[in-house]
């Protein structure tokens, strides 16, 4: 679990080091709050345009306080934010056109998680295991 106590900490990165067949690769999601509009977007790499303001989160809760939970199975990525689900991709079904390939990436077996930080904000991480 991801929580950003205020409103400051607008962007979260979360890196998976996905390791298969003898090979691994670094992906990354960007969940982020756009400036000017206030919604919530995302970018999944090799699934969705790298472009802000492209894929937008459904139902954000407007609650100050966030509890981020973001999950990666070998065949969705789910974000909930205040217990509320706001993604549920599938990598087989909801890529960008040409990267039709791109759940084979996501498929693997994560072996480490890490996060990055832009800027200074309230942001407490839980747990980042799984």
């Amino acid at each position: 679990m991801i929580t950003n106590t205020t409103e400051s900490y607008n962007h979260i990165d979360v890196f998976y080091t996905l390791s298969g067949e003898g090979m691994s690769s670094e992906q990354y999601v960007t969940i982020y709050r756009d400036g000017k509009t206030n919604q919530w977007g995302y970018c999944i790499r090799e699934c969705t345009p790298y472009n802000v303001n492209k894929q937008f989160l459904n139902n954000v809760p407007a609650d100050k306080l966030k509890h981020w939970i973001i999950t990666k199975t070998s065949t969705h990525l789910k974000v909930a934010c205040n217990r509320v689900t706001v993604l549920n991709f599938n990598f087989a079904t909801d890529y960008k056109p040409g990267s039709e390939n791109s759940h084979q990436i996501w498929l693997k077996r994560c072996t480490k998680i890490r996060l990055r930080k832009y800027r200074d904000g309230d942001l407490l991480v839980l747990n980042t295991g799984g």
